[in-house]
C-alpha cells in the first residue's frame, strides 16, 4: 500500500494470514488494517509498544483519510464487518468521537 509523505511506514513483519483475512472483508478493511499497523509502528519505534503486541488505536476521519485513503462514509461499515468477524475489538467512545480498534486475529507464524 502506498502512503504519501515522510515517516509513513507499516509495522512489520506483516502476517500474510492476517492480511488475507482482512482482504476477504474488502479494500476498506485492508485500509483499516494498514492504518492500525502504521500507528502501532509509530508507537513501537518510540518504545511505547512491546514487540508482537497490539493495542487500541483511535481511528479518526482526518488522519485515516490522509494516511490510507479511508473515507469516513466507508469507515463504520468496515469496522462493523471486522468486529462481526472477530478480526478486531472495537471501542465506541460515544457519539461524535472517534472509535478505537485493536487487531485480535493471531498471526499464525
Amino acid at each position: 500500500m502506498i502512503m504519501k509523505g515522510a515517516g509513513k511506514f507499516i509495522r512489520g513483519p506483516i502476517s500474510l494470514y492476517q492480511l488475507n483475512e482482512f482482504i476477504k472483508c474488502g479494500v476498506n478493511a485492508v485500509r483499516i488494517f494498514a492504518f492500525i499497523r502504521h500507528k502501532e509502528g509509530k508507537l513501537y519505534s518510540k518504545g511505547l509498544l512491546p514487540k508482537d503486541t497490539h493495542t487500541f488505536i483511535m481511528i479518526d476521519n482526518k488522519e485515516a483519510e490522509q494516511i490510507v485513503g479511508l473515507h469516513r462514509s466507508h469507515k463504520w461499515r468496515s469496522l462493523r464487518i471486522l468486529e462481526e468477524r472477530k478480526l478486531i475489538k472495537l471501542n465506541v467512545r460515544g457519539k461524535g468521537r472517534a472509535p478505537e480498534a485493536k487487531i485480535l486475529l493471531p498471526t499464525l507464524h
